[in-house]
Formats: C-alpha cells, sequence, structure tokens
C-alpha cells in the first residue's frame, strides 16, 4: 500500500511542472495490484484511478494527461492483478500436485510393504518348516532329506521371482496354483489339508484373482505360525452373479485374534478391490472369508 500511495503522491507533486507526471499512477496501480487479498487490491485500483480523477478536475489539468494516466492506471492495474491471480493458482495447482505425488508414494510404499509382507512370511515360514523336516531327515532318510533341500531351493527360486514381481505390481500366480502351493505347506508343517472348490472358479481378471490369491497365502501363513491346528480346510467358490469367496477354516486354538500387519493388509488391500474379509474366531478354531464381487479387481 505505501508503495502505491507513495508512486501517486509523486505524480500528484510533479503536476504543476506539467509533461506526463500521471505515468506515476501507472506505477502506483502495479503496485496496488500486488495486494492481497484480492478485494482489497481492487479497492486500492479503483480509489488511485478515481483520487487522479478528482484531482485533475480539482487542479484543471489538461484532460489529456489524467485521462491518459486513469486509462493506462486501470489497464496496467487490472492486468497485474490478473496475472497475480494465475501465479497464485499455479502456486496451489503445484502444492496440490506435490501432496498427490506424495500421497501416491506413501501409497505405493504401503502395497510394496504389504505384498512383500505376505511374500516373504508365507515363504520363509516354509522355509523353516522345510529345514527343520531335512534336518529330521538327515538321521534316517538321507534321499528324503535330500528332496527336501531341493524343494527349499526351488522355494528360493521361486521367491525371488515373486518379489520382483511384487515390487513392480505384477503378481503372476494364480490362484490354482497357489492351492496347490498352500497343500504342500500345510502339509509339510503336519496339517492335514482339505480343498474344497463349488464352481469352477475361472476369472479373466488378473488384478481380481491376485487379491484372493494373496489373502489365501497369508491366511495359510498364519495358520502354519499360530493356529497349532491339525486340519485345515480351505474352500474356494464363485457364485452365479460372479462373486469370488475364500475361506480358510482351522481347527487349531482360535481365542481372541489380534489383527497385525498380515491381517490388517489383507483387508486393506480386500477393500481397496471392493471386497471384504470377515474373521470369525472361536473355541473350535478361526475361520477367515474372504470375498469379492463381480468386477471389483477393476476398482483396486
Amino acid at each position: 500500500m505505501l508503495h502505491a500511495l507513495a508512486s501517486a503522491g509523486v505524480g500528484f507533486a510533479l503536476s504543476p511542472f506539467g509533461g506526463a507526471w500521471s505515468v506515476f499512477n501507472v506505477y502506483g496501480a502495479s503496485f496496488a495490484a500486488r495486494m492481497r487479498p484480492r478485494r482489497r487490491a481492487t479497492v486500492m485500483l479503483v480509489g488511485l484511478q478515481l483520487a487522479l480523477a478528482a484531482f485533475g478536475l480539482a487542479t484543471h489539468q489538461p484532460w489529456p494527461a489524467w485521462v491518459s494516466g486513469i486509462f493506462f492506471g486501470a489497464l496496467i492495474g487490472f492486468g497485474v492483478l490478473w496475472q497475480s491471480e494465475l501465479e497464485e493458482k499455479n502456486r496451489q495447482l503445484e502444492q496440490a500436485q506435490g501432496e498427490v505425488r506424495a500421497l501416491a508414494t506413501a501409497a505405493e510404499r504401503e502395497r510394496i510393504a504389504r505384498d512383500l509382507h505376505d511374500l516373504l512370511g508365507h515363504t520363509l515360514t516354509l522355509v523353516a518348516v522345510k529345514a527343520d523336516l531335512a534336518q529330521r531327515l538327515c538321521d534316517r532318510d538321507l534321499d528324503a532329506a535330500r528332496r527336501e533341500m531341493q524343494e527349499l531351493a526351488a522355494i528360493a527360486r521361486d521367491a525371488l521371482v515373486e518379489v520382483r514381481t511384487a515390487v513392480v505390481g505384477m503378481k503372476g500366480a494364480s490362484l490354482a496354483a497357489e492351492v496347490e502351493r498352500a497343500q504342500r505347506a500345510l502339509s509339510a508343517a503336519g496339517v492335514q489339508v482339505q480343498v474344497q472348490v463349488r464352481n469352477q472358479v475361472v476369472d479373466g481378471d488378473p488384478q481380481r484373482e491376485a487379491v484372493i490369491t494373496m489373502a489365501l497365502r497369508e491366511a495359510v501363513t498364519n495358520v502354519i505360525r499360530h493356529a497349532h491346528a491339525r486340519v485345515c480346510t480351505i474352500g474356494v467358490e464363485s457364485t452365479p452373479d460372479g462373486e469370488m469367496k475364500l475361506s480358510v477354516t482351522d481347527d487349531g486354538r482360535g481365542g481372541a485374534v489380534a489383527e497385525g500387519f498380515g491381517l490388517s493388509g489383507m483387508r486393506i488391500r480386500l477393500e481397496a478391490a471392493g471386497g471384504s474379509l470377515r474373521v470369525e474366531s472361536g473355541r473350535e478354531g478361526l475361520q477367515l472369508t474372504a470375498s469379492l464381487p463381480a468386477g471389483a479387481g477393476r476398482r483396486a
């Protein structure tokens, strides 16, 4: 404000000497246009032009001198005001884009963390089970122990591929392959496995199938680690309306369930895809049910 008033005052002071004294009104208008908020700048711009008109009429200045000052002052002032508003909107847009990038980065980190937790948690649990089994077999059946060690090497190679694909967001394991892998892992851990498939699950959306596949992997890992179960039942169903359902039931210790990183990651992944997760725990074990409605994976 002081710069705008000082510029206008210099012009008024130089008016007795003639010349282009009203050009200082243009300088004052450009200063006023930079004021904030916008309403204050507009009031100042209009006030400067009215003050110049009143001064020109009161002092009987030649009208071309002060009318040109009003014209160019209004033209430059409102032009600068529009430019400053555009710059402010650009700053806000850049700030919003920065926030979006930060949120996208955080979301991607969380996705990678969930996927790696599920992938590595399952794989390392299976490695531990296989290693313990191979150690027990070393004393009585070297051929069986050798087979277990060969399977360990294959599991490690598969885990490396899965980690790479998870990091880039491409999960290639099919649901059928994951069911077979779950059977092997549970059998190696001494858990009897029952698989129930109702209606052949054939899904054309790899993202949708990957969500259910990752849920199965985490559920089986929890059974091996925490349930102390003797029997585990895996149910896979495709309803006539296209809904995919997965249930993993064990006869373990049940009780209160603390939803840690694995279960919470599974729930977030399912809800992001439009599905849901239900966990029911009792004295006779735990049942986990994951469901995805038709077309849900496309929203993930």
